[in-house]
Order: C-alpha cells, then structure tokens, then sequence
C-alpha cells in the first residue's frame, strides 16, 4: 500500500509565529497546527494570543506574549521558545499595522510608529533568531502587501514599509543561503480580517469596496495566505528563496 503523501507537511517543524493574536497571524497559527506543526506563538495581547492557543491541533505548542518592536522582549521570546531544546525551523512573521496617512499628516511620531511595527520588528527578530544555537535549516516569511508595489492614496508609509520588508528578504535570502536558510515574502491583496474591516470603516463603504472589486476572485479569506506561507514552510518550496508572491484574486489597478 502506498504511503500517504502530502507535500505540505509541516510535522517536526518548529514554527514561530508573530502577530497570532488575531487576524492572519491567528488563522495562520491554526492552519500550520494542522499540518503537524509545533507552534511558538506571539503577540501583545495574552487574552487573545491563549484564545489562539486553545484553538490549535495536537500539542507542544507554546504562548509567549511580546512586544516584538523592543529587541529585548524579543530575546526573552526567543530564549523562551528553545527552553525545550529544540531549535526553530521556521518563522512566519505576521506582525504588522495598517494606517492611512495623507501627506498632510505625516510626522516623525506616525512614519516611526509603522516602520518599527512593520519593518524594524522583522528585522530584529530574524537577525536574534537566525543565530545558529537557534535555528536550523528552514524557512523565513514575511507578510509583505500588494501595497509594496501598488500604494493607494494614504498609503505612503505603509507602502513604504512593506517596500522594506521585501529589499530585505531580497538581500538577506543571499546573506543567509549558506546556512540554507530560505526568506520569501507573501503580499496579500484585500484580505477579510479585522484589519481591513478598520479600513473599510476609515475609508467609506464605496471607496472601500472599489478596492475589492479590483480583484478578480473578490474578497479573499485568511486561509487563503495560510496556505501560502505554508507552502513556503514546507519542503515543497525548498528551491525557492529571496522571491514575493501575491495572493490576491487577481487583482490589477
């Protein structure tokens, strides 16, 4: 009898998951749990990141809350997630905040503000987890945005952090080859998240929905990012480094 096959399997991984407590990085962390993976998962809020905790399969999985814009929270999250002994393999970085800026409005306190939460977080964490008593061969994924490529009024800084996110990969996916260490980054159109129901509230229904109506298949699903990352956490994809892949519907200004 043949065995079973699945290309996605992600059992004996070690994966570490920022932003769990909601939105993508919650439905990530449940995705990958079902695939076998054990989870280190993070984010500020402990309420919400121990409702994402009792939500994933099988066992193992660990709870670590942490503000992951101060270096050093980072440091007790990752010493905290190898107290087992066991060294990650991978890393999905979903921490990120979206706000709408007009140029008017922008100031040193709100430009800090989003690139420390989106793109110094990322940096910090892979520079502190990527030291070899830490992490073995594996894969690294950034939640990037279509907005890298294709800002929207507002979206200045935003777009500019998500910008960084995917130089970075580009550059650090030739850096950290050697170790076979893989980075990829993943850029989601028009998800249904929490995160984008605050924008539709900002921006208006209309103005909103022409957003959505951009994509081909319309409004997408969290798991439709899930599958994604999961796919470039697993061996599938180990020919695959230092690239962006859009989940978007089909979505085309």
């Amino acid at each position: 009898m043949a065995t079973e096959f699945n290309p996605l399997d992600l059992t004996g991984k070690k994966i570490l998951v920022t932003g769990a407590s909601s939105g993508l990085g919650r439905a990530g962390a449940i995705y990958f749990s079902r695939l076998g993976a054990k989870l280190v998962i993070t984010g500020r809020n402990s309420e919400r990141l121990q409702t994402t905790l009792g939500e994933l399969h099988g066992d193992g999985h660990h709870a670590v809350p942490a503000d992951v814009t101060d270096a050093e929270q980072i440091k007790t999250l990752i010493e905290t997630g190898i107290a087992d002994g066991i060294k990650f393999s991978g890393f999905v970085h979903f921490t990120g905040i979206g706000k709408i800026f007009p140029l008017r409005s922008l100031n040193e306190t709100n430009v800090d503000e989003l690139m420390r939460t989106n793109f110094y977080s990322f940096i910090e964490l892979t520079r502190q987890i990527t030291n070899k008593k830490v992490f073995d061969a594996g894969s690294i994924v950034a939640i990037s945005s279509f907005a890298a490529m294709e800002g929207e009024k507002g979206d200045t800084i935003y777009s500019a952090s998500k910008a960084a996110i995917d130089a970075s990969v580009r550059t650090l996916a030739i850096e950290l080859a050697p170790r076979k260490i893989r980075l990829n980054s993943v850029r989601p159109g028009m998800i249904e998240t929490e995160l984008s129901i605050g924008h539709k509230e900002r921006m208006g229904e209309d103005a909103f929905n022409q957003l959505v109506e951009k994509q081909l298949f319309g409004f997408g699903k969290p798991d439709d990012v899930s599958a994604m990352c999961a796919f470039l956490l697993s061996d599938a994809s180990s020919f695959i480094t230092g690239r962006h892949f859009y989940v978007d519907g089909g979505r085309f200004l």
